[in-house]
């Protein structure tokens, strides 16, 4: 991870001395300026980001290796995580200004008292991996992370099957008791999953790549607060990234098999999504989540649209 560096800037100073020299400047307007200028020197520019093994983090990763985070005057101090369960106990103990989540744990952030807001959707693909030596039933085990993007999604995909879900947080483990022919199917992200079918076992790849999957990224509201700047810059950085995905998608997979340690032959085999530019889930998708998410706890969430998103900063 990149060392914060701290540069004080004598702006300050300069201010107070050009005020004693004039003298008879207005009072008030110095004091603006002042307060001004110790606002943007307040602002830090690192950001600590956590984002998962999956397709969603190509564009963060490929912003990070060209340069564009410290183009954009941002210290990018990532991690990647391949359980989501760990990053999320690293959001509870305030470890990361910003995280990619799943909406169905946001939710659950929110309504337990989280402050943090939605700033942009990502774009991932979850493909349903088979075993080893599956053959077409309608009684499957399936494996899953309980409060997750993949439980939602295997509802939407497996409507057609009677499923026994295995609730597993170790991707790895998932593939794992594929290969051992212990489940019949693994809701896993990509490039996961085509890890997965080098390794011989099939996948199914559904739903439509335009649409919202129920990732996000967040950041807390005391962080947009403070460092609005480093924010926008953040995002401004994403976007660049996204730009130059969708001219060469062979820029996002060969940054996914660099960062995350992949076979290079999986290349071929990896289903990308529609990279979007900035943009936030719309009132009547969250609201989809959370009544999905509320029906699988058996309780009721408090999670007020226009508080836990924000569109100040969706690309134009």
């Amino acid at each position: 991870m990149m060392n914060m560096i701290k540069k004080i800037k004598p702006l300050m100073a300069v201010l107070l001395c050009l005020g004693i020299i004039a003298g008879c400047s207005d009072a008030s307007t110095n004091t603006d300026v002042e307060q001004e200028t110790q606002t943007n020197t307040d602002q830090t520019t690192v950001i600590r980001l956590g984002v998962m093994s999956a397709s969603d983090s190509a564009p963060i990763l490929l912003a990070q290796e060209k340069g564009y985070f410290e183009a954009n005057n941002v210290e990018l101090e990532l991690e990647i995580f391949s359980n989501g369960a760990t990053k999320q106990s690293s959001i509870q103990a305030g470890e990361l200004d910003a995280a990619m989540v799943s909406m169905i744990q946001f939710v659950n952030n929110v309504n337990a008292g989280l402050k943090a807001k939605i700033t942009t959707t990502t774009d991932g693909t979850f493909p349903v991996v088979l075993s080893k030596n599956y053959t077409e039933k309608t009684d499957v085990k399936v494996g899953l992370m309980e409060v997750s993007v993949t439980n939602f999604l295997a509802d939407q995909y497996l409507a057609d099957y009677n499923v026994e879900k295995i609730f597993i947080n170790e991707m790895p483990v998932r593939m794992q008791m594929l290969m051992a022919d212990e489940l019949d199917m693994a809701v896993l992200p990509e490039p996961l999953a085509s890890n997965a079918e080098l390794n011989g076992l099939t996948k199914k790849v559904y739903g439509n790549p335009d649409d919202f999957t129920p990732n996000a990224i967040i950041f807390t509201d005391e962080f947009i607060e403070n460092n609005p700047n480093t924010v926008a810059n953040f995002h401004k950085a994403y976007n660049q990234a996204v730009a130059d995905i969708n001219e060469n998608e062979d820029l996002a997979k060969d940054i996914l098999i660099e960062k995350l340690e992949l076979n290079p032959e999986i290349k071929d085999l990896i289903v990308l999504p529609t990279y979007h530019q900035t943009r936030i889930p719309t009132e009547a998708y969250l609201n989809e989540v959370k009544v999905w998410t509320e029906e699988l706890q058996g309780s009721t969430l408090n999670v007020p649209y226009a508080e836990v998103v924000t569109t100040e900063f969706v690309a134009e």
